[in-house]
């Protein structure tokens, strides 16, 4: 029988600790940076992941470090996230084999206009380098909390010849939401970056493995920066939470939508 998934929120996974994952230190990270943050995710149904446009590298093609603001619907940010990756890893390493890790920021009283050193990171992202070869070794980045060391889960990319797919797996390495789109969309063969066209955006919904119903969207919206670089926004994406009230799932929800982003729309990728 399949396994039901815990979405209700309260319902968090009993705690693991993320073994062989190489975290930055997070001595401010503590319960209460943790808590407070959970106590955010709770109060939104949906969010919105934005790239912030970095200057030297859209004129000069080097690639820097990403960095990504969550906002809710009104635009107010609510949470940083900065990748810390190696020069190396960064421009040397490409497609299914490259690895990043990311840290989720909880802001400061100034916000992001106060600066990193203002703000708390309280969750970890770590995709380790891997051998991939069609279907061994395929792509996964592991989630989990800093300070406690809680292992949250995974997002997992397993082998579809052509079709976009990722698992959200438990602590215990089990499947719990899928989604997987085929590579035939309007929005993956056409990406448009005028709105209201039918090729502006490209839909990844989010299906409970356990009732096949659908659960969840992550929805990627194309910006002029994606068609040149220089112009524009950069990345858009919204994450519609739907029936993932867990705040443990909203984070591995965002993952899964940053895994997507680093996996096949981020510029280093496409430069294969």
């Amino acid at each position: 029988m399949a396994r039901e998934v815990p979405l209700v929120a309260g319902q968090h996974a009993p705690p693991q600790v993320a073994m062989g994952v190489a975290m930055p230190s997070a001595a401010a990270t503590g319960p209460e940076v943790v808590s407070a943050a959970y106590a955010i995710l709770n109060q939104h149904e949906r969010m919105q992941l934005r790239q912030q446009r970095q200057w030297i590298e859209a004129l000069t093609g080097f690639e820097r470090n990403n960095r990504y603001v969550l906002r809710d619907t009104q635009g107010n940010d609510i949470f940083f996230v900065r990748e810390n990756s190696t020069c190396i890893e960064r421009n040397f390493c490409k497609g299914a084999c490259k690895a990043w890790r990311m840290d989720v920021y909880l802001l400061g009283p100034q916000g992001i206009q106060g600066g990193e050193a203002s703000m708390t990171p309280f969750i970890h992202m770590e995709r380790p380098c891997t051998l991939t070869c069609f279907c061994m070794n395929r792509p996964e980045v592991l989630i989990s909390e800093l300070g406690s060391g809680r292992l949250l889960g995974s997002i997992f990319e397993p082998f579809a010849w052509c079709n976009l797919q990722f698992e959200v797996r438990d602590p215990a390495n089990q499947p719990v939401l899928i989604t997987d789109i085929a590579c035939c969309q309007w929005g993956l063969c056409c990406p448009c970056p005028c709105d209201g066209a039918p090729c502006n955006e490209l839909a990844f919904p989010v299906t409970d493995i356990g009732s096949g119903q659908p659960v969840a969207e992550v929805l990627k919206k194309w910006m002029w920066g994606d068609c040149v670089q220089c112009m524009g926004e950069w990345d858009n994406y919204w994450i519609k939470f739907g029936s993932a009230s867990n705040p443990d799932y909203k984070v591995l929800l965002v993952a899964l939508s940053i895994f997507i982003q680093m996996r096949f729309f981020d510029r280093r990728n496409q430069k294969n």
